[in-house]
């Protein structure tokens, strides 16, 4: 057990459960999480992926509901 800071006259030891803070070291990989939280502009590879496939997929439905309608 290591020494107590203080001890009172009546045997109460006072910080004797202290520990001083540890330091916080944060990783490159919690970095890279935070930037991607906090960034508004960073979306992750698929969701840009299925965005582009479903305004492709809107324009073709488009262009092919004219030609229908023209055509008709």
């Amino acid at each position: 057990m290591k020494a107590t800071p203080y001890t009172t006259k009546t045997g109460i030891q006072i910080g004797c459960r202290y520990e001083p803070r540890q330091k916080y070291e944060p990783g490159g990989d919690m970095e890279l999480l935070q930037v991607a939280l906090i960034d508004p502009g960073y979306r992750p590879l698929a969701t840009v992926l299925v965005d582009a496939f479903l305004w492709s997929l809107s324009a073709v439905v488009l262009v092919l509901l004219i030609v229908v309608v023209h055509y008709a």
